[in-house]
């Protein structure tokens, strides 16, 4: 934002309005970012009370609900768990899943909207200078021996360059694997097995995890969505 941006806005002129809906897209997804991830990390995923059902756990000496787990790092039973997240110290479960994979979401789309910036950033910095060659020199060290040169600055913006393109591949990665098993309704222990999902179902899932008021969840994580599994668990 301090480095890049003012580059690459000087080099290309542009408008001001081309630049102030630049400003208000990365100000959204870093307000997303940050918001969903504190929700994230706030939220309480526990079981609260002991609940009419089958499963026992043995540690909290309650009745749980399915798919509700007990957690050895959070020493509690999590509603519909999912995973510990040892990014953010927090079990992953009911009322948090929708901020994660939020959370996930604008982080792929903003790393997706950083390596356009940074691409134009690097293109800016090379001039008249071969990027592919510096490419080759950051991915293959041997080649410095055959091009016998310092590694300068210019190598450093395209190191950064990968970095950012690794980065996109990774939280993409998450990002698929994470809302693929939201809507089929999975864990993510359980996405090991196989489990076919129909339209309707697909539905009630992504309901499930991101709220009733699902539209607005998705832009705003100050958003109140409540799942329809938790106004159930309530009712118990």
């Amino acid at each position: 934002m301090i480095v890049v941006r003012p580059t690459i806005v000087d080099h290309y002129n542009m408008g001001i309005i081309k630049h102030t809906l630049h400003i208000i897209c990365s100000t959204f997804c870093f307000v997303n970012i940050v918001g969903n991830m504190i929700f994230s990390i706030i939220t309480d995923t526990k079981v609260r009370a002991s609940m009419d059902a089958d499963s026992y756990c043995d540690v909290c000496k309650i009745q749980r609900p399915a798919k509700a787990w007990h957690c050895k790092k959070c020493n509690a039973c999590i509603l519909r768990r999912d995973h510990h997240c040892f990014f953010f110290s927090r079990c992953i479960g009911l009322r948090n899943q929708r901020y994660f994979v939020l959370y996930l979401a604008y982080v792929f789309i903003s790393m997706i909207y950083s390596l356009y910036y940074n691409y134009y950033y690097v293109v800016i910095k090379f001039e008249d200078q071969c990027m592919v060659l510096s490419a080759f020199r950051v991915i293959n060290p041997f080649l410095r021996y055959v091009i016998p040169e310092l590694m300068g600055i210019k190598d450093l913006y395209m190191m950064f360059l990968f970095i950012n393109t690794g980065l996109a591949i990774w939280s993409g990665g998450l990002f698929y694997f994470h809302m693929m098993n939201a809507v089929r309704g999975l864990t993510a222990h359980e996405s090991r097995k196989e489990f076919g999902a129909d339209l309707d179902m697909v539905k009630r899932n992504f309901v499930s995890v991101f709220g009733v008021k699902w539209y607005w969840a998705v832009l705003s994580p100050f958003a109140d969505s409540t799942s329809p599994d938790e106004l159930d668990l309530k009712h118990q």
